[in-house]
């Protein structure tokens, strides 16, 4: 494999704050990449729908990435219709970039569920799936799910590149203990999450009106 891997780090990104960013980039050089890609989801089918529409949820990632410039946004999912299942937007790259690795980022919590995710035993035949892992969160695994990820464990990172899909890599990120939940809540409140997000973000979220009231 001669391609830089693709890596991509999905979520609702509502809103984006300091912990999807700077795990983002710590993977990334991890990893030994230029470049990482947020990926926010249009549909989630496994949450509620996001309260910032996609325009706004994309508007915020774009103010966002302005200070970290080895982040970029792919934004087929919000281009999508219908709910946005992570093994098209994986079949998606593939055929975009064939002969690539693809990496797919995921914090522990979403691992633990990954049974839950369409045709997720067909995930592994499109990308390798990096886990991260931080102090406290614990690896709760379905047996057909652990059975999968032991017999695709990996510990060497430069595997990654030598192969288009099928690895599994836990990496212990920075504990950065900021969810998008919180932040909304302490605007309902009128409190202020400056220290949680980028400042671009916080005025963004305040001159649109966001999450300033209860749905």
């Amino acid at each position: 494999m001669t391609a830089e891997p693709l890596a991509i780090l999905g979520g609702t990104f509502d809103p984006v704050h300091f912990a999807h960013l700077r795990c983002a980039d710590e993977v990334r050089e991890k990893l030994g990449l230029e470049t990482a890609f947020l990926l926010p989801g249009g549909n989630p089918p496994h949450r509620m729908r996001p309260q910032a529409s996609n325009r706004q949820r994309l508007e915020m990632l774009q103010l966002a990435i302005l200070d970290f410039p080895h982040l970029q946004i792919d934004r087929r999912e919000l281009d999508r219709e219908g709910p946005s299942y992570m093994i098209d937007t994986l079949q998606d790259l593939r055929k975009e970039f064939p002969g690539r690795p693809v990496v797919l980022v995921i914090g522990q919590d979403a691992a633990n569920h990954l049974h839950s995710w369409h045709r997720w035993q067909a995930l592994f035949d499109l990308a390798h799936i990096v886990v991260m892992t931080r102090p406290g969160v614990m690896t709760e695994y379905q047996p057909e799910l652990a059975k999968q990820f032991l017999q695709r464990e990996c510990t060497d990172v430069a595997a990654i590149s030598q192969t288009e899909a099928g690895h599994v890599l836990a990496l212990e990120v920075t504990a950065i203990d900021i969810c998008a939940t919180t932040i909304q809540s302490m605007l309902r409140l009128g409190r202020s999450p400056r220290t949680m997000l980028p400042a671009a973000v916080l005025d963004y979220i305040f001159d649109q009106g966001l999450y300033l009231k209860k749905e």
